[in-house]
């Protein structure tokens, strides 16, 4: 089988590649390019980001012992645009080392056989010629001109709970964080100053109503105050993740439905529209009045597994209960795998009547796939139900890791294999070292491809496009 490396050398081409504009960003260029070749594996060497699309590995020498002998691999430069599948499939067709040319100048492409790949510093390279089109390598100057035009009157702040997730969404879209501060009286009063003006400016709030839940809500709702006292033109909240989406119907007599109070707090405070990944209800949506954009991380969960390179044959995904099935079934489409579900019964809290597992996971490799891991007790009760019916190796994938009390430590003590979770609400290096069995993905990405496609007019569907299947 043939593979890809997309090499990036040196610090320069690192900041170039690294999204300087999502909409004709250099990174996913090529990779979109090189996908219609039908490779095997395309990797990103030097990258320090996680690129859609493709699977990241440190250097081009320890890739070689993942790579059929027989097949034969592209090794591209990020800086040529210009670059198309057709031009790679004329390195594909030769025996031998070559590379591609334009008068004389080489074009930051290059194949070799799999079994030379140690040596492809010192090896000599036969030319291929392109003639029919100008090949112009990017530079500094070029990602200065290229920022995208739909961005001209965006300001995106970040309050408390997401900054780092700004700062990274930002960078891609090559523009910088709006300056705002955030301050608290005595008493606990928050205060949210703006640092600059937006007047006129399409404006993009980034929020988790993560603990502490009810200051992040207030924060969020005074700062939409501000905005509007402000003159901003639209103002658009990306809530990663809802607090408060557990409660959304009376589950009991004299409860209140406290999602859609939240709802209508954000909406008389003046948002115009919503962002939220993958809410615990879906019906939630029709708490409010503006538009609301529901995401969802099951693809960029699915990339992720595909690209481990699992046995497909037993692997299965499994709902840990009958809520959760739509959102299991997605996952197993993706990765065209089976689907099992846990049926449990609870008398009262904390306790199972009866379990019966759904579906043949004997002798697999299960994934559970859940929106919320708050005190990890329901995990970790499907992880052994799951071991006690014959699975290999329990994973869980989850969008929101609440990770209540000591939960991490829990699961680092459980049979759970992985725990994959999403930065919808920040997760810290002490968490990380608490728990080593926890991979933290970035919606970065995508949230970057939302806010185009939202400023630019045009489908939010586009931003699952980067984490189709190879």
């Amino acid at each position: 089988m043939n593979s890809a490396i997309i090499f990036i050398k040196n610090e320069e081409e690192k900041q170039l590649t690294k999204a300087p504009y999502l909409g004709g960003n250099l990174l996913l260029h090529q990779i979109n390019e090189l996908k219609k070749l039908n490779l095997d594996r395309i990797y990103v060497v030097g990258a320090d980001t996680e690129i859609p699309g493709a699977i990241r590995r440190d250097d081009v020498i320890a890739i070689e012992d993942e790579l059929d002998e027989n097949g034969k691999c592209l090794l591209v430069s990020p800086l040529y645009p210009a670059i198309s599948s057709e031009d790679y499939l004329k390195l594909l067709e030769n025996d031998e080392p070559c590379m591609l040319t334009q008068h004389n100048e080489i074009c930051g492409a290059f194949m070799i056989p799999n079994k030379k790949l140690s040596s492809f510093e010192s090896l000599q390279y036969k030319a291929i010629n392109i003639e029919s089109k100008i090949i112009h390598k990017f530079n500094k100057e070029d990602a200065k001109k290229n920022v995208e035009s739909s961005l001209n009157d965006v300001v995106i702040f970040p309050l408390s709970s997401n900054k780092e997730l700004v700062d990274e969404v930002c960078s891609y879209l090559n523009i910088k964080p709006g300056k705002i501060m955030v301050n608290h009286f005595a008493d606990g009063e928050t205060l949210v100053e703006l640092g600059e003006s937006v007047r006129g400016k399409k404006i993009y709030i980034v929020q988790s109503t993560c603990k502490p839940v009810n200051e992040r809500l207030m924060e969020l709702l005074i700062c939409i105050d501000a905005l509007k006292r402000s003159s901003a033109a639209e103002i658009n909240c990306i809530i990663p993740y809802f607090g408060y989406a557990r409660q959304d119907r009376k589950a009991s007599p004299r409860q209140p439905i406290t999602a859609k109070l939240v709802a209508k707090l954000i909406e008389a405070a003046g948002a115009n529209r919503v962002v939220i990944f993958d809410l615990h209800a879906q019906q939630i949506q029709g708490f409010f009045e503006c538009p609301v954009d529901e995401l969802t991380t099951v693809p960029m969960i699915g990339q992720y597994f595909n690209n481990k390179g699992l046995d497909m044959e037993k692997l299965v995904v499994v709902s840990p209960d009958h809520g959760g099935v739509k959102r299991a079934r997605n996952l197993a489409e993706i990765m065209d795998v089976p689907i099992a579900i846990i049926d449990k019964r609870r008398p009262r809290a904390n306790v199972c009547e009866a379990v019966t597992i759904i579906g043949d996971v004997k002798d697999k490799d299960v994934i559970i796939i859940d929106d919320i891991c708050d005190t990890g007790g329901s995990l970790i009760a499907a992880c052994n139900i799951l071991k006690e019916n014959g699975a290999n190796s329990v994973s869980v994938a989850i969008t929101h890791g609440i990770f209540s009390s000591n939960c991490l430590m829990r699961i680092n003590d459980s049979g759970i294999k992985e725990l994959v979770v999403t930065n919808t609400i920040p997760v810290d290096q002490e968490s990380m070292e608490l728990c080593p069995k926890l991979t933290v993905l970035s919606i970065a990405w995508m949230l970057s491809k939302l806010v185009l496609a939202v400023s630019g007019h045009k489908p939010v569907s586009e931003v699952y496009a980067l984490y189709e299947k190879n």
